[in-house]
């Protein structure tokens, strides 16, 4: 069974009834659900343990771009504060240590994180939280206790509306420029590269999604580059 939690509910509710047809039974259920606003958040988790026994898994994929002056703090309750929230939530749910039985969190991150994109420097920061927080959560000192992997996915520019939003920047004319650089992907790309995570990735493993390519691992150079930094923190 797949809970799907938006606050777009009419659009919600058509997918969940899409879904139903085309796989015949009650498969998919829609929550309205506003991921910013924790006593909600955490009520449709206890309905969906409720209704269906367990959570396996749990896809924080939220996110929106608005750097601006008047938004950017949405930007980050969406992008990062309710992703940690949904996270550290699933992850007690599921804690072997805490009478769960293990599971998979795979959450959303960016190339924003890994590289230089200097007309989203907000969007940049909330990505590489994401990426700082789901490495460290995912570590094999966590994973080895509770059971539980945390993937992270470093998404491409995707055609999605969010890439649209570019009215949303810090810099608009750094925009085109610097999306001249990306090959755009479909959604069915990115969505093809979590399916593989989830099937082959160790818990705390990164992996990119860019340019309709499969999905990659990226662990080893994610793990060299916090190597290099570390001789000159401890050494």
């Amino acid at each position: 069974h797949v809970a799907v939690l938006d606050v777009a509910e009419e659009a919600g509710i058509a997918l969940q009834n899409e879904l139903n047809i085309k796989y015949n039974g009650n498969k998919v259920s829609f929550i309205k659900c506003d991921v910013t606003d924790k006593e909600m958040l955490l009520e449709a988790f206890k309905i969906i343990k409720e209704n269906n026994g367990y959570i396996d898994v749990v896809v924080n994929s939220a996110g929106i771009l608005d750097d601006t002056p008047e938004s950017y703090e949405m930007a980050i309750n969406i992008n990062a504060t309710s992703l940690i929230t949904s996270s550290l939530h699933a992850w007690n749910i599921m804690h072997k240590e805490k009478d769960g039985l293990g599971g998979t969190i795979i959450n959303f991150s960016s190339v924003a994180a890994i590289s230089k994109l200097l007309y989203v420097p907000v969007y940049s920061a909330t990505k590489s939280a994401v990426l700082k927080f789901s490495t460290s959560l995912g570590d094999n000192i966590h994973y080895s206790k509770s059971g539980v992997r945390v993937i992270t996915m470093c998404f491409g520019v995707t055609d999605t509306p969010i890439i649209r939003n570019t009215a949303k920047v810090f810099d608009k004319s750094l925009t085109a420029q610097s999306l001249d650089k990306f090959k755009l992907q479909s959604p069915k790309s990115a969505a093809k590269a979590v399916i593989e995570a989830y099937k082959q990735g160790a818990s705390g493993s990164v992996w990119i999604s860019t340019s309709d390519k499969p999905a990659f691992n990226i662990t080893n150079v994610h793990n060299k580059s916090i190597e290099l930094f570390n001789d000159y923190v401890y050494n």
